[in-house]
C-alpha cells in the first residue's frame, strides 16, 4: 500500500502542473485544417460561376472558419464538447465535397485541389477530434485519481 502511495505521490509531483498544459496537437491539427479550409475557399471562389451560389458560399465559409477557430482554442482548454463538434465539422467537409461541391457549386476547373483540401481539412479536424477526446478523459481520470489521493 505504502509503495502505490508512493508511485502515486511521485505522479502527483510530475502530473500536477501537467494539467494545466494546452493541448497543443489538437490545436495545431486544428489550425492546418483551417490552412485547407482556405485553400478550398480560394479554389472554389476562384472557379465557380458567378450567381447567388457565391454570396452563400462565401457567408458558410466564414461561419466554418469561425467554426474551426473556435474548435482549436477550446480544444486547447480539453473542451470535449469542442472534439466532438470538430468531429461533426469533419463529417460536413466529406459531405459536401461528395455532395455540395458537384451537385451545387460545380467547379469546371481545380476539382482535385478542391477535393485535397476538403479531404485533408476532414482528416486534420477528425484526427484532432480524437486526440482531445482521448486526451482529455485521461486527464479527467488523472484529476478524478488526484483528488481521491487528496482526501485521504
Amino acid at each position: 500500500m505504502e509503495n502505490k502511495a508512493e508511485r502515486l505521490e511521485e505522479k502527483q509531483k510530475k502530473v500536477h502542473v501537467s494539467l494545466f498544459r494546452k493541448e497543443k496537437v489538437s490545436y495545431s491539427l486544428t489550425l492546418f485544417a483551417i490552412i485547407a479550409e482556405l485553400v478550398y475557399v480560394i479554389g472554389i471562389l476562384d472557379v465557380m460561376n458567378k450567381s447567388y451560389w457565391m454570396g452563400i458560399t462565401v457567408m458558410v465559409n466564414i461561419l466554418m472558419l469561425f467554426l474551426m477557430f473556435t474548435c482549436a482554442v477550446k480544444m486547447n482548454v480539453y473542451d470535449k464538447k469542442w472534439a466532438f463538434i470538430a468531429l461533426v465539422v469533419a463529417v460536413y467537409l466529406v459531405i459536401r465535397q461528395l455532395v455540395l461541391v458537384p451537385i451545387v457549386l460545380q467547379p469546371y476547373d481545380r476539382q482535385l485541389l478542391i477535393a485535397v483540401s476538403n479531404f485533408v481539412g476532414a482528416a486534420l479536424m477528425a484526427f484532432s477530434g480524437i486526440i482531445c477526446i482521448d486526451k482529455s478523459e485521461k486527464r479527467r481520470k488523472l484529476q478524478i485519481e488526484l483528488g481521491n489521493n487528496r482526501e485521504k
